[in-house]
């Protein structure tokens, strides 16, 4: 190296380790990004994936128990079941809540579900316990749904 190249080196040395420190920053602050989106993209995988899971369940308890996913509330609601079809009515709701925070696109799929129990739905007025997705939901179901609604066998 010539003279000139080194002391252009030397002259300048400050200088380099000034921006290589400043790109080194920006590189680590480039990586602490890319966690993060990482991260976060892993995590919406895997509550879509658990939502997937827990409407698949839904819908496996759905075919053992025809008698809840096809219910007659009328003939249900003072029988030995009572208990049992209104749990499979919370797993229901719970259900969306899960599917709904994931994507709002389940709404529909998840009302077509909740028609079917539109009778119990309707009687319901107290959603308060209920998260505020599954309150909001009902709001909207009841407003489409229970309008005028009595129950038949009143």
């Amino acid at each position: 190296m010539t003279q000139d190249g080194k002391n252009w080196l030397e002259r300048k040395a400050q200088s380099l380790q000034a921006l290589a420190a400043i790109v080194t920053i920006f590189a680590a602050v480039a990586a602490l990004i890319g966690v993060k989106v990482q991260i976060d993209a892993s995590r919406q995988q895997q509550q879509e994936q658990s939502a997937r899971d827990i409407y698949r369940e839904f819908l496996n308890l759905s075919i053992s128990k025809p008698e809840f996913a096809d219910a007659n509330y009328c003939a249900i609601k003072s029988g030995m079941n009572a208990a049992a079809y209104e749990n499979y009515v919370e797993y229901m709701l719970y259900t969306a809540d899960q599917l709904l925070s994931v994507s709002r696109n389940w709404e529909p799929t998840m009302m077509e579900h909740m028609a079917g129990h539109r009778d119990y739905l309707c009687t319901q007025q107290d959603w308060s316990d209920d998260s505020a997705e599954i309150r909001s939901l009902m709001t909207r179901f009841q407003a489409q749904q229970c309008k005028g609604f009595e129950l038949p066998c009143s």
